[in-house]
């Protein structure tokens, strides 16, 4: 379960048990990149909290608007000191990105989002066989209107892809997505700590209560982090 941190608001990531997820996202394209950000990162990951970096591009729903050479820059920074990386498979630095994080043996994820609709379920294989080829897990966001396009991600989800696949909806249907996903198989499932960072996500606490009551697997999980 991944908390999405989109402010400052560092102070969330002090306890892994309190962020009350797995995982956090820092969206440095909301955040900012002119403040400590690599120290809090490093200080998340002390504290046994994995982070995931990412700088979205405004084309697919984030605020990065500069140069790309600088935005590669950034990552190159970043990766030294966290777990994994998120960038589009559409973007120029996709391939650079993912490259880098492999060699420094990080996760690498290419990242697909439609925020108009759900595309044909074609169309999304062609872009999960693509991203499998280079990203370590590859992940689809779409647009769900109705339960037509929630049943396209689920025929995504039961495909055989080389690497772990996250598929995960938004609007109306995004937090019923994102639950009945992530019990088929779906690798990551997001919620926010801050602020909603996509239409329909739920919290990071609501997402846990969600995810505990459908899938027994998580519930022990989250049961044994408890007793520690």
């Amino acid at each position: 379960m991944v908390g999405t941190l989109s402010s400052s608001r560092w102070e969330l990531l002090r306890n892994p048990a309190e962020a009350g997820c797995d995982i956090v996202e820092v969206r440095l394209d909301v955040i900012g990149w002119e403040g400590d950000w690599v120290d809090q990162c490093r200080a998340a990951e002390a504290s046994g909290l994995p982070v995931i970096l990412t700088i979205r591009h405004e084309a697919e729903g984030g605020q990065w608007r500069g140069p790309a050479r600088e935005r590669l820059a950034l990552y190159q920074r970043a990766l030294p000191h966290v777990s994994a990386v998120d960038v589009e498979l559409r973007s120029d630095i996709a391939r650079a990105v993912v490259e880098r994080a492999r060699r420094l043996g990080k996760t690498g994820i290419l990242s697909f989002h439609d925020f108009e609709r759900t595309p044909r379920l074609a169309e999304l294989r062609a872009v999960l066989a693509e991203a499998q080829e280079h990203a370590t897990v590859a992940k689809i966001t779409t647009m769900v209107h109705g339960e037509p396009e929630l049943d396209t991600l689920r025929s995504l989800l039961a495909g055989r892809w080389k690497v772990p696949v996250c598929v995960m909806g938004m609007g109306p249907l995004g937090a019923k997505s994102r639950v009945a996903l992530a019990a088929l198989g779906s690798c990551l499932i997001y919620g926010y700590l801050d602020q909603p960072a996509a239409p329909g996500q739920l919290s990071a606490p609501e997402l846990v209560r969600e995810l505990r009551a459908a899938v027994r697997e998580y519930d022990r999980h989250r049961s044994a982090l408890e007793q520690t």
